[in-house]
């Protein structure tokens, strides 16, 4: 046997496919390691960007740039960087205009350029809460580089970035800073309310409801920062909780809009000390890396309450209940579409108690919006708002200046009949469709609630005279709207009113119509489907039989102990 192995072994074909396989494996190792290698190169490949006045641009650099420039930035910013590209009058804020060489985000004195490094880490990072993406992943080192050079030597028309005379770059002074605590915290509130006045602008509670009527350099329509989203502010470079970035802009200034440099006003402890409130305001959550936004978590948890549902929005059970962040996008499926989306979330608690669920929704808006009382389908009729037409007007002007205002409303819809859908099966989003209706409730600021049944965006809503869903409470302060709504868990009508039973997931979404920016019917904020779940009570049971089993237990061991006690005597 052995001998017959050890033949097979000397054959002449065995050896060549050993030999084969071996070669094999050595090319297709070297290949291996040496596309890792280049791949390593190319990932690793360093670049140079100045910290300061920036060095003439090779040509080679400024053809690639621009032919990066011409695939990836031009629909935004336009041919000439006049911010002016085809999707420009559908965005809000507007992409910006190049030519002046007027950038918000830098680390440079009030009215100077920015340095080279601040446009790499603007393209790096993108501009959270405008369209701006991060370009990290999609475009190389050596590619976001050379794009900016591109930009400030070839679409920076009034200003030259090479000129010794007329360009000066004197970067911040971040000095020594001031850890955040309580104290610091206090001092920064005291500076914001007084000092800084920065009140006047981004409002009492900093949701930017303070001076609503402002415009940018190019006289478009602009809002002061809602200081309460930092994952929206423009230069947090994907690090929103970070004091350093408020420090930088309060030092620098925003080029090109209301917001002034503080660096000849307030000490650098006074910015450090604001900086440190500012982040105060923000609620700390989990920050979803692909979308620069708080992570979703799609479910609406549903807590039990023993007795009436309270309606005080500052009672102990809404306050201590769960909170789930519900991000919203303007709706532009269908006409009219919304473009200008100014509710981007909602946040909304659940409780439920034997007989009733109710549902507490709180946003942002900075303007209250309150009209006329509404009634039957008028509020919901699509034709009723126009749209700009492409190429028309800039529609971030006509969300300010021209729309007629509304009521501020929030609607919350169920497919009617949830239960009979087979998983991932759902209504369509806007309004349900013809197959699977939806079931409606919508709150309008002018304190009416009406249900609707909704068979799709081309059927008009079907108002229902059943009055099921009450309003609990609503308030209007500071930049925030407080919505509590409740309904019976059970109802007659399980055709067309949703049916509420423990610890299923019931499909859930969300809309938000802003009054002041003209939303209304299909113009409107819109969530994609979440789920509600009505948690089961904890029985008591849970709280009574661990304590006796380790009363049981003690008591046993310490029987035992006493026997072999006297026993032992």
């Amino acid at each position: 046997m052995k001998k017959d192995i050890w033949y097979r072994i000397k054959s002449k074909p065995f050896l060549l496919s050993l030999a084969g396989l071996a070669a094999f494996s050595f090319f297709s190792l070297f290949f291996i390691v040496l596309g890792s290698a280049e791949e390593k190169k190319a990932g690793a490949e360093k670049v140079s960007v100045s910290p300061g006045r920036p060095d003439k641009a090779s040509p080679e650099d400024l053809e690639s740039g621009k032919n990066i420039y011409f695939r990836k930035c031009v629909w935004c910013h336009g041919p000439t960087g006049a911010g002016d590209g085809p999707a420009a009058d559908r965005l809000w804020p507007r992409p910006r205009n190049f030519n002046a060489g007027t950038f918000k985000i830098r680390h440079t004195a009030s009215g100077e350029l920015p340095t080279e490094e601040d446009l790499f880490l603007t393209v790096t990072h993108g501009l959270p809460g405008s369209a701006m993406p991060s370009w990290a992943g999609i475009l190389s080192d050596k590619e976001r580089m050379q794009v900016v050079r591109f930009v400030r030597t070839e679409l920076v028309k009034d200003r030259n970035f090479l000129d010794k005379e007329t360009e000066e770059f004197h970067k911040i002074e971040f000095g020594k800073q001031v850890a955040t605590s309580k104290e610091s915290i206090e001092k920064g509130k005291l500076v914001y309310m007084t000092k800084g006045k920065c009140v006047e602008c981004h409002g009492n509670d900093g949701r930017g409801d303070g001076n609503k009527t402002q415009k940018d350099e190019w006289g478009f329509p602009i809002l002061p920062a809602d200081l309460r989203k930092c994952w929206n502010f423009r230069g947090n470079r994907e690090d929103p909780y970070n004091p350093k970035n408020i420090f930088r802009e309060v030092s620098t200034g925003l080029n090109g809009t209301p917001m002034p440099s503080f660096a000849d006003v307030l000490s650098p402890e006074d910015r450090w000390n604001v900086a440190n409130f500012v982040i105060s305001l923000c609620p700390p959550k989990k920050i979803d890396p692909l979308t620069a936004k708080p992570v979703l978590q799609f479910v609406v948890k549903s807590g039990y309450n023993k007795g009436e549902i309270p309606s005080d929005t500052n009672d102990p059970k809404w306050v201590s209940a769960e909170s789930t962040y519900v991000g919203l996008a303007g709706q532009i499926t269908e006409k009219p579409r919304n473009f200008v989306r100014l509710v981007d979330e909602v946040w909304v608690k659940s409780l439920y108690n034997d007989k009733e669920i109710a549902y507490y929704f709180e946003w942002d808006d900075r303007n209250k919006s309150v009209a006329q009382p509404e009634s039957g389908n008028y509020e919901l009729q699509p034709a009723d708002v126009k749209e700009v037409p492409p190429g028309g007007e800039p529609v971030a002007v006509k969300g300010q200046d021209g729309w007629s205002v509304y009521n501020d409303s929030i609607g919350i819809q169920f497919p009617a009949k949830w239960e009979q859908l087979a998983a991932p099966e759902k209504p369509r989003f806007i309004f349900g469709d013809e197959k699977n209706p939806v079931d409606l409730w919508k709150w309008n600021a002018a304190g009416g609630i009406n249900e609707y049944t909704g068979k799709g965006i081309s059927n008009p809503l079907t108002p229902r005279d059943g009055k099921n869903v009450k309003i609990v409470a609503s308030e209007y302060k500071d930049g925030r709207w407080k919505v509590i709504l409740k309904r019976d868990r059970l109802t007659n009508d399980k055709d067309n009113e949703v049916q509420f039973t423990l610890g299923q997931y019931i499909p859930t979404s969300f809309y938000i119509w802003d009054g002041n920016n003209g939303d209304k019917g299909a113009k409107t904020s819109i969530s994609t489907w979440y789920y509600t779940i009505l948690k089961p009570p904890v029985p008591n049971n849970v709280y009574v039989i661990p304590p006796v089993v380790v009363l049981v237990v003690i008591g046993f061991e310490f029987w035992l102990r006493r026997k072999f006690e006297k026993k032992k005597k």
